[in-house]
């Protein structure tokens, strides 16, 4: 059996549900849109007609939906713009001032800021959404950074903290927290927060305010930020960038609440779509038989600590930081530096195998469809290597965009945990080797 194919719908529904939401508002300045009303409305500066704004907006909802890569985005968005007459530098008249100013309007740095902005905010407003269904079972949120060189120290300095799922302090701090942000935050049990002996804090008493003038017209704007000690003990505060101190996914459900508590509804399966089935009953021999061709064990990524470990596994699955496309046998598969595992979300082993999880998208010996504890669906690729303390690595698509994996050797444990995973709806199975042969 060389492949067997279905059509599914996976898009990000509750991402897509909130940009949808929104309505088009003409602006001139970033900064005449504060806060919330940005979940209300979809902006871009200096986009003075209608036309460019849908236009804009076609693109952007293409790259929260279909998963669009920035490269594309451009490539596809930016004769469109020319030909509507709004790229480059030009002469402008600023309706409020009458002035004539220089300006400028579309230019691919523009168009990355746009990107970025508008499909971050969706997702996280869409996290957001799904962390909030899962507060009985996982009430702990944490702050999760990236932790590279690009992560800002303000940022970093909030990586691993843990509130209530309820603490005023999400209000704030819930990412994205400026331009360029690639911050997310992850739900812990209870048991989560005890294993990993994790302190929860409170944020109620944190929350500061202070005034700063945005804009070329300096207009007076309040800026809310959380007190916190860096690692040295000291007091410091973290501010969001101006207007980004506020929680898209919160706002969304306050304006929009009928579709906030739809968003899922609409994208829940309720049964898988082939019918759900075990490897044996497809046929399918366990991880270990000899006819399965091995992949070949890749050197593992090296650091003395996790946090080490953890840049280079960034480094190999999203050189530069930038969002990667992975081929895989059912079309690709987006990496996004801030949706890969934070450092506490792997064993030593997972945080050193990124050139083995590559290797497990690219050429997996199967692809499931296969139903989690919360009562999703989700892609699940084994890759099957050829060495003891690696027989098989099992690497999940969430529904966000996120991966999680995890390695697992050929001791009878492990491998009866691998074969329990193998279920739900057979996506793709590689062609078995006949017994004997040489791969």
């Amino acid at each position: 059996m060389a492949s067997i194919q279905a059509r599914l719908d996976l898009v990000p529904a509750d991402a897509v549900a909130y940009f949808r939401s929104k309505g088009l508002e003409i602006s001139w300045d970033w900064h005449e849109m504060q806060r919330d009303a940005h979940a209300r409305a979809f902006t871009v500066a200096k986009a003075a007609s209608e036309d460019v704004l849908r236009t804009i907006r076609q693109e952007v909802d293409k790259a929260i939906g279909e998963g669009q890569t920035l490269a594309e985005f451009i490539r596809t968005l930016r004769p469109r713009l020319q030909d509507q007459g709004w790229w480059g530098t030009t002469d402008a008249l600023d309706a409020d001032t009458g002035e004539i100013t220089r300006v400028q309007l579309g230019s691919e740095r523009r168009l990355r800021t746009i990107f970025q902005t508008n499909v971050q905010t969706a997702y996280m407003a869409g996290r957001y959404k799904r962390l909030l269904d899962n507060v009985e079972d996982r009430p702990y949120w944490q702050y999760v950074a990236v932790m590279d060189s690009r992560t800002r120290p303000a940022h970093a300095a909030l990586n691993g903290k843990v509130f209530r799922w309820d603490d005023p302090i999400w209000k704030v701090i819930f990412p994205p927290n400026g331009w360029g942000c690639r911050c997310r935050v992850r739900a812990l049990s209870t048991a989560d927060v005890e294993r990993l002996g994790l302190r929860v804090e409170t944020g109620q008493d944190r929350i500061v305010e202070r005034e700063v003038a945005l804009g070329r017209d300096q207009i007076p704007t309040t800026v809310r930020g959380v007190r916190y000690q860096d690692e040295l003990g000291r007091d410091r505060v973290f501010y969001p960038d101006p207007s980004w101190d506020y929680n898209p996914g919160e706002a969304w459900a306050r304006f929009d609440a009928a579709g906030f508590r739809s968003a899922l509804q609409r994208e829940t399966l309720t049964e898988p779509p082939l019918g759900a089935i075990t490897a044996a009953q497809a046929g399918r021999p366990g991880l270990n038989d000899q006819r399965f061709p091995v992949l070949d064990v890749p050197g593992l990524t090296s650091g003395d600590s996790p946090a080490d470990a953890h840049a280079q596994l960034l480094a190999e699955l999203v050189p530069g930081g930038n969002m990667r496309e992975v081929q895989t046998p059912l079309g690709p598969v987006v990496l996004r530096p801030e949706l890969l595992p934070a450092p506490q979300d792997l064993d030593d082993a997972a945080l050193r195998m990124a050139r083995a999880v590559m290797a497990a998208l690219q050429a997996p010996a199967e692809i499931w469809l296969g139903l989690d504890d919360d009562g999703y669906y989700r892609r699940r690729y084994f890759g099957v290597f050829g060495d003891r303390l690696l027989r098989a690595l099992y690497v999940r698509e969430n529904r966000d965009g996120s991966l999680f994996w995890k390695v697992f050797s050929d001791s009878p444990e492990d491998l009866a945990e691998a074969e329990a995973l193998r279920q739900g709806t057979l996506l793709y199975g590689v062609e078995l080797r006949s017994v004997g042969s040489i791969r």
